[in-house]
């Protein structure tokens, strides 16, 4: 059976640093908080690093428990700066329209996290409506999905009304996760009807805002920040840290090899317990990593419908399909064949476990 890598899963600490800076406004002592994953606030320091992505969702349920706001996500989104956003946030300031800042915003996202997939496209025509755009978001991980896709494209919203100078509400934002008890967040912030249990997660506004002009638009310094952009995604996508080697290389070993850290640390060509230290400053044990790795494998192999239950446990490395399907119920809430079910296209090649 083929494998088939999936993207990396990390977060800049540039990206970390908004979280920590938003909950200490709340109250939150960033030690207490980073303590929840095992990591130093010295971390805060080396702003190039990057931490396991299951670990910043981590702290973002941390988040929301020590400061008791259940809109953490959307309030998270509402006071984004250029700086957490990194070299990314100071290119889309530089572009010279909208499209452009999104186009790289897209093609850029890893700089930041790579927490989900990008994607803008047209929307399909709606009968006496002017021609409309989606700017969408798929989680690669489904832990605090909804807290992150609230983040996600609350912070789309006021980083396009920041850079524009247009305070203009979108057309329609749509979430696939359910409604909570109370929208009036939701309502305030984006102004616009907000539809849940939805097949994406999208920002949909007129197409014009496209060729809107950015007033802080500067051609030579976009292209510095075009190339050195290239130049740091190259390096992520090659998966030449640690954490990124030791995931792709525990991809490769579950189906045959199943989980073992000895012959894990053996295939980097590192000890054991350098491979676990290591980890560690990412905010992962071993567990954690191969927990993390199936997750994100299980959400990447769902999208192929002639996978089923038994060739998604071999793949994962589990002893039997039942096994997968209470992980992946712990990971979710939700059946195998329920969370298929909402995928696009639609399957029916999963029954509910």
């Amino acid at each position: 059976m083929e494998y088939r890598e999936p993207l990396p899963s990390s977060v800049s600490v540039a990206y970390l640093q908004g979280l920590v800076d938003h909950l200490q406004r709340l109250g939150v002592d960033p030690a207490r908080l980073l303590a929840q994953v095992q990591l130093e606030p010295s971390i805060l320091a080396q702003r190039d690093q990057r931490i396991a992505a299951s670990a910043y969702l981590e702290l973002v349920g941390a988040g929301v428990r020590m400061s008791g706001d259940d809109n953490l996500g959307l309030h998270l989104g509402e006071a984004v700066r250029p700086g957490y956003y990194g070299v990314l946030g100071y290119l889309i300031m530089s572009c010279a329209t909208l499209s452009d800042a999104l186009h790289r915003q897209a093609r850029y996202a890893a700089l930041v996290g790579n927490l989900g997939r990008v994607e803008l496209a047209d929307e399909p025509p709606r009968e006496e409506c002017e021609p409309l755009v989606r700017h969408s978001w798929e989680p690669l991980l489904p832990q605090q999905q909804r807290q992150l896709s609230e983040e996600t494209l609350a912070g789309w919203v006021s980083f396009g009304h920041w850079v524009s100078g247009v305070d203009e509400a979108p057309f329609e934002v749509r979430f696939s996760h359910s409604a909570p008890a109370d929208t009036r967040e939701h309502q305030r912030i984006f102004r616009c009807p907000v539809l849940f249990d939805q097949p994406d997660n999208a920002l949909v506004f007129p197409k014009r805002l496209l060729s809107l002009p950015l007033g802080q638009a500067d051609a030579q310094v976009q292209r510095t920040l075009d190339a050195y952009a290239e130049r740091l995604l190259v390096e992520i996508n090659k998966g030449d840290n640690v954490l990124d080697r030791a995931r792709l290389e525990l991809a490769r070993q579950l189906p045959e090899q199943g989980v073992d850290l000895e012959r894990l640390a053996q295939a980097l060509a590192l000890s054991p317990r350098t491979l676990q230290r290591r980890l560690r400053d990412t905010g992962l044990s071993f567990s954690q990593l191969v927990d993390e790795t199936r997750q994100q494998l299980v959400l990447h192999y769902l999208r192929d419908p002639a996978l089923d239950s038994a060739d998604l446990a071999y793949l994962l490395g589990f002893s039997e399909a039942g096994s997968l399907s209470r992980a992946f119920r712990r990971w979710t809430g939700q059946s195998l064949g329920q969370y298929r079910r909402k995928l696009a296209p639609l399957t029916d090649t999963e029954d509910d476990e």
